[in-house]
């Protein structure tokens, strides 16, 4: 039921598109709804902002919405103005599949869970998608010694929004304490490189690692009955171990994280200057992780807050002021995308081959149909777009799943947990275990074979 070896990717790389994007100008534009009421896509059309906008982030030389394909309603979809970046290379276009995604919470405390880990908040089994690759690869090659599998990649901004849950990228839930991945702020990352070299224990650096080991082998033995080879439930004490096995290979990790990786740069996007451009060094930093000669990473999911803030707190979160916002914002970290991925003919090692990445887009919902406060959108998750790009997305697997109705909401969509099947299905791992998912989570499925069946025709567009 696996993909073929040789059209599995061997890695995915997943940004999150904090706060909401505005589906409309983005990746989902159906312009006959909304025609008649100035909703929609037309909401900020008529008024001008969204040509405005364009002009201020210079995305002119293509018209305003380019039209890319059919969705389950046989509906005619553009893609709009905000994603030009994409728009003007075709072959990413070609290698692109948009899954219509819908659930019922409007919450950002509650969507991002849901949409990250594909479980609801308070769930035993909440874990992102790093855990189940960083499980799957750490145990597949019986060490740790090569570095993270799976990586989470933030930036100082997101400190201001605690409470939103972002840290779902590297729950774990039911796994063991050596499937988390390992998170890194970028742009706040100046005394990393110093830490892993471990300076406090300096050339006593074995001995020290020789006296942990030997305190956790007597304190197993405490908790082991005669007889037996393994202590009775003590997963903590799995976790201790799994801890002071990754301390001791520090050094590998300090071998990939170059100093240089993060020096601080600066941008200027639609007029507007920031003195730490995070998104293009995470973006860099993920190209370098994804392509090391010798430990590449299988997972990374890359945390977009905006190259600004938007009104609403998170990077895509426009109640006030949503068509400069989202446009600034998408646009910076889709050019970003665009310059780590290897053009036809381009044979760069250090950018990503879409035949071995799989990219997906993830947002925690999208927005409304209709306007809030001054220029901007409320939450809207009952219908907004989730892409895939490359890995086994070929160009006969291109196109839409799923549609919505004129009211904005899905008539036919896909669930969080599909999304996040489809991904493990993508890199040849099976998804259904306790730690994971089941059956359940793919509507009409009737057993494991045919829920991959399913996964694989609606979100990756391959049938047979």
């Amino acid at each position: 039921m696996l993909l073929p070896s040789t059209e599995r990717a061997t890695s995915v790389l997943e940004i999150f598109l904090y706060g909401g994007i505005s589906q409309f100008e983005s990746f989902y534009c159906v312009p006959e709804h909304g025609k008649d009421k100035g909703t929609h896509w037309h909401l900020y059309l008529k008024t001008g902002d969204v040509q405005k906008a364009v002009d201020a982030c210079s995305l002119q030389g293509l018209e305003l919405i380019g039209r890319f394909g059919y969705d389950a309603l046989d509906q005619d979809v553009y893609l709009g103005p905000y994603v030009a970046p994409l728009r003007a290379r075709p072959d990413l276009l070609a290698r692109m599949r948009v899954a219509i995604t819908a659930h019922d919470l409007e919450p950002h405390e509650a969507a991002i869970p849901q949409m990250l880990g594909g479980r609801g908040l308070g769930n035993p089994a909440l874990a992102g998608l790093g855990a189940h690759v960083q499980r799957y690869y750490g145990e597949l090659s019986g060490t740790t010694a090569l570095g993270p599998r799976a990586w989470v990649l933030l930036h100082q901004s997101l400190n201001a929004f605690p409470t939103d849950n972002l840290r779902t990228a590297s729950a774990i839930g039911l796994h063991p304490g050596s499937a988390r991945p390992l998170p890194i702020k970028v742009d706040g990352a100046g005394e990393l490189t110093s830490l892993l070299a471990r300076g406090t224990v300096g050339e006593k650096r074995n001995a020290h690692d020789a006296l942990v080991a030997d305190a956790i082998s007597r304190y197993r033995a405490r908790l082991t009955r005669p007889g037996d080879t393994a202590p009775l439930r003590a997963p903590r004490l799995t976790d201790l171990t799994d801890a002071a096995e990754a301390v001791r290979h520090a050094d590998q990790i300090g071998a990939i994280l170059k100093p240089k990786l993060f020096e601080k740069m600066a941008a200027n996007r639609c007029g507007q200057a920031v003195g730490t451009d995070a998104i293009t060094m995470n973006l860099r930093l993920a190209a370098h992780l994804l392509t090391h000669p010798t430990a590449p990473a299988r997972y990374i999911c890359l945390i977009d807050g905006g190259l600004i803030p938007a009104d609403g707190g998170g990077g895509y979160d426009t109640h006030e002021e949503n068509p400069h916002t989202q446009a600034r914002n998408l646009s910076h970290t889709l050019s970003g995308l665009c310059d780590i991925i290897n053009a036809p003919g381009e044979k760069d090692p250090g950018k990503l081959d879409l035949d071995k990445t799989l990219i997906v887009l993830t947002s925690e919902f999208g927005r409304t149909p209709y306007q809030q406060g001054k220029k901007g959108r409320n939450h809207w998750p009952y219908g907004f777009p989730v892409v895939f790009l490359g890995g086994p997305v070929r160009e006969q697997h291109q196109g839409i799943f799923g549609a919505c109705g004129p009211d904005g909401k899905a008539v036919v969509a896909s669930t969080p947990q599909e999304n996040r099947i489809a991904a493990l299905l993508a890199l040849g791992i099976w998804p259904f275990a306790n730690e994971s998912f089941n059956v359940a989570d793919v509507p009409g499925a009737s057993n494991e074979a045919h829920a991959v069946q399913l996964v694989m025709q609606r979100q990756l567009g391959r049938k047979g």
